[in-house]
């Protein structure tokens, strides 16, 4: 019996929609973590420094991941196409 590659389209698909899920909701816990920062009362050089850390590290961490997650979010779109063209064709 010969090996078959490939993949169930619709669960690609469902893959695809919770990857792009998680990428805006980490885009959403980044904007409200954000905003909580700002209106903390908070001042002194602990203040500066936490700040400074998030705005130039955890805040482009966070960007980065979201972007991954959705880069993969539309490589499954394409992968589910594929194997929908493929199985069709």
């Amino acid at each position: 019996m010969a090996n078959v590659w490939g993949a169930d389209v619709e669960q690609l698909r469902n893959l695809s929609r919770q990857l792009n899920a998680g990428s805006t909701e980490i885009q959403r816990q980044r904007n409200l973590l954000s905003n909580a920062l700002t209106n903390t009362e908070w001042m002194g050089p602990d203040a500066v420094a936490f700040r400074g850390k998030w705005e130039s590290e955890h805040v482009p961490a966070l960007a980065r991941v979201a972007q991954a997650l959705e880069e993969a979010g539309q490589q499954a779109t394409r992968n589910a196409q594929q194997q929908s063209d493929a199985s069709q064709g």
